[in-house]
């Protein structure tokens, strides 16, 4: 039984982590454009871009949010003696996952976390 509490304080701790590095470092869409699925026809859809990431050059940092959470971690290479940058990324219904766990600790981000899960379970 202490084992398990250990365990579950240690997922919100996780959680908490989280947030504050989406709220301080990330970026989260939520939004709606017109694209066309096939560049060689003249039909345009609605289209969503639903997701969360962080960009950071702290590659530690990025390989922790992909090991707890899921996804890749996305080299990408700066021109002009800059950092390497690191990306994490979390995108549609792997982003409603993430969102219904770190909206309590959000602050900066919150609305648009709801939004994402109020998108997908309206």
């Amino acid at each position: 039984m202490n084992q398990l509490l250990h365990e579950n304080r240690n997922i919100t701790h996780n959680f908490a982590y989280l947030a504050g590095l989406l709220d301080g470092e990330g970026c989260v869409t939520y939004k709606q454009y017109w694209d066309r699925k096939r560049k060689d026809r003249p039909r345009q859809y609605l289209c969503w871009r639903i997701q969360m990431e962080i960009v950071m050059t702290d590659k530690q940092t990025i390989q922790w949010c992909c090991n707890e959470f899921g996804g890749n971690l996305i080299n990408k290479p700066r021109k002009g003696g800059y950092k390497m940058q690191y990306r994490w990324r979390r995108c549609f219904r792997d982003a409603l996952e993430i969102a219904k766990a770190i909206v309590p600790f959000s602050k900066t981000k919150r609305d648009k976390l709801q939004k994402i899960i109020k998108h997908y379970e309206a």
